[in-house]
């Protein structure tokens, strides 16, 4: 509640959140719209606990965050974004880190892969086994575009969703190199795994989202310009609705 928020160093006279007051409940799902620079990310990233709010209070069941233990929050938590870091191993090692406990679990890291996007270029890449080869080596001879290695980013997530301690899932852009097809199956295979998470997403093309939304809020200038169903937000034909249409 009225939650204001500067990021570290910034000159900005406006900071990037400014008396921002939202309620999210246990099981939804809710998609974050806005323009660049509107705050959307920003809002993803203190809900993840990667930032404290400069004022105003974050609510976790009732509790303030401050009175949660960090690691412990970060272990109910899982992240998709635009990151595409992998790391100098195995890809079936850089897909099972995201469940450290089920590294070696090979269905699992194979239902991952398939979730995330990354089974059928894997296999197209040799002929022995798709998950075992070492990276260093894979990388010498083929180059992984930016869309591959967010497949394999969002695989590593996928693992991550099949931990039972995983309660708050955040989507923010994580389809920047995927073409619409690709970021629509990625978002429909997400949507899957749901059951007993609360999951927020951040996208520039959240058209297929709306159907599943329990919640939209849009954002402008680091504030909440509109919030509420897709119906109801095409109804006041605001900042929202000119959004959807540019789309349409």
């Amino acid at each position: 509640s009225d939650v204001c928020f500067a990021y570290p160093g910034s000159q900005k006279a406006i900071g990037a959140l400014t008396n921002v007051n939202l309620s999210i409940g246990a099981g939804q799902l809710v998609v974050v719209v806005g323009a660049n620079g509107s705050g959307k990310s920003t809002i993803i990233r203190l809900l993840s606990r990667l930032y404290n709010p400069v004022s105003g209070e974050l609510l976790i069941d009732g509790k303030n965050a401050n009175e949660y233990r960090l690691a412990d929050l970060h272990e109910s938590i899982a992240i998709l974004s635009q990151d595409t870091k992998i790391y100098p191993l195995s890809l079936s090692e850089n897909i099972g880190v995201g469940f450290p406990d089920q590294c070696a679990n090979k269905e699992m890291v194979e239902r991952a892969a398939q979730q995330g996007g990354a089974s059928e270029f894997i296999k197209k890449l040799y002929k022995d086994h798709p998950l075992q080869k070492e990276l260093e080596e894979l990388e010498r001879e083929t180059d992984i575009s930016g869309g591959e290695r967010q497949r394999v980013v969002a695989a590593r997530s996928f693992m991550r969703f099949q931990s039972d301690k995983i309660k708050f899932v955040a989507v923010d852009e994580p389809s920047s190199a995927l073409d619409a097809e690709g970021e629509l199956r990625l978002f429909e295979e997400i949507i899957k795994v749901r059951s007993g998470k609360t999951m927020i997403f951040v996208t520039h093309r959240f058209g297929h989202l709306t159907k599943y939304a329990d919640k939209i809020i849009c954002m402008k200038d680091g504030g909440i310009a509109e919030m509420g169903t897709h119906t109801e937000l095409m109804q006041i034909e605001g900042e929202y609705a000119k959004l959807y249409n540019i789309q349409a």
